[in-house]
This record gives C-alpha cells, sequence and structure tokens, in this order.
C-alpha cells in the first residue's frame, strides 16, 4: 500500500474500451454532469418559483493520443457511426486513476458511449512535436467508483434492489409507489324507514 499523503494524482491513468485495444493516452479530459432546474410557480404560491430538477446532462469524454499503427482502431470505431451503425458502435467505457503504485485508486464507467467526433493531427515540417489526434465520446451515464477494494456507501448499485422500508410500508417491483389504505366502507342501502 503506498504512502497516502493528499489526493492522488493526475499523471498515470488507463482507459478500458470494449472491443478496442488502445488502453493509453496523454490526456483525458473527463466530462461534467449537471441537471437541468426547471422552474415553477403557482398564482396563489409566494413570489418565489419552486426549482424541480429536470433531465441529467453529461458532457463528452475527450481522449487524445499520439498517432501510431495501433491508433487505427479508434477511427474505425469512428467509422461505425459515420456509416450509420451507431449501435454497433456503443461500448462500455472507463477512465481508471492509478495510484503511486500503479493500483487502481478510482474509477469511472461510461454506459453506451461513442464516438462523436474524430479530430487529426495538426502537422508542421517546421516542427518537432509529436502527432496528436483527439475523440470525443459521447455517452448516457457516468458513474464514480472507487479503488480495488471499493466500499459501498449503503446505495444500490444498477439492477440491485433496496432492502424494504422498516415501517412495513412496500413498494411494488416496478418501482412505482403503492398506497395502501383501509378498504372503502360499504354503502348503507338498506331503504329508509318512513315516518
Amino acid at each position: 500500500m503506498p504512502d497516502r499523503h493528499g489526493p492522488f494524482r493526475v499523471a498515470r491513468f488507463l482507459l478500458e474500451i470494449d472491443g478496442v485495444a488502445k488502453a493509453g493516452f496523454s490526456r483525458c479530459r473527463l466530462p461534467s454532469t449537471s441537471t437541468t432546474v426547471v422552474e415553477y410557480r403557482e398564482g396563489n404560491e409566494p413570489p418565489t418559483p419552486r426549482k424541480l430538477a429536470g433531465l441529467n446532462e453529461y458532457g463528452p469524454l475527450e481522449l487524445r493520443n499520439g498517432v501510431t499503427t495501433d491508433s487505427i482502431e479508434l477511427s474505425e470505431w469512428r467509422r461505425l457511426v459515420e456509416t450509420g451503425k451507431v449501435d454497433d458502435a456503443r461500448r462500455s467505457v472507463a477512465v481508471v486513476l492509478l495510484d503511486e503504485e500503479g493500483s487502481t485508486a478510482a474509477r469511472w464507467e461510461f454506459r453506451n458511449a461513442w464516438p462523436a467526433s474524430y479530430e487529426g493531427p495538426t502537422l508542421d515540417a517546421d516542427r518537432s512535436a509529436v502527432a496528436i489526434e483527439t475523440l470525443e465520446i459521447v455517452h448516457e451515464g457516468v458513474r464514480r467508483g472507487g479503488g480495488e477494494n471499493e466500499e459501498t456507501d449503503g446505495g444500490t448499485r444498477d439492477g440491485e434492489r433496496a432492502s424494504p422500508p422498516a415501517n412495513g410500508d412496500r413498494e411494488p417491483l416496478d418501482g412505482t409507489p403503492s398506497f395502501e389504505s383501509s378498504p372503502p366502507e360499504k354503502p348503507d342501502v338498506r331503504p329508509r324507514e318512513t315516518e
């Protein structure tokens, strides 16, 4: 176990891309996530709108690497999208941050990711630099994980179900809340006596 003083460094990371063997990149910019805010107010409420949650938004993952003979796989991945085979191009992608000993320190997993754009290198005969290509990957969600010995915070993972609430209230398996109440009273259908 490394001597852990302060946060992890940004210099050691790798990528796991299903079906694409490329694992090393020179730069990786992780995306931001946000939830749009919907303001709503009814006329009989105080003059301050309520803040409701709207759609979740996920920025793109940007990857940069030096052009090599192996990097052709990335452009072939992008080619699937260009030919209209987006479903075939969808992959699970993970960015793995490594600690000082090369063990997994943190992990970001991206769902249904595919390359939205590819930018080739700028070539210049007067410079002595590495040819860098850029790949921008869009996705439908990101989940932050811990290291190899990841501990849970008591929440649930995708596909898992939380234990039932302690107060005995139950929810159906489809996730919609159910409201239990006493059965309705039967109406009194006896004829009334007249005086």
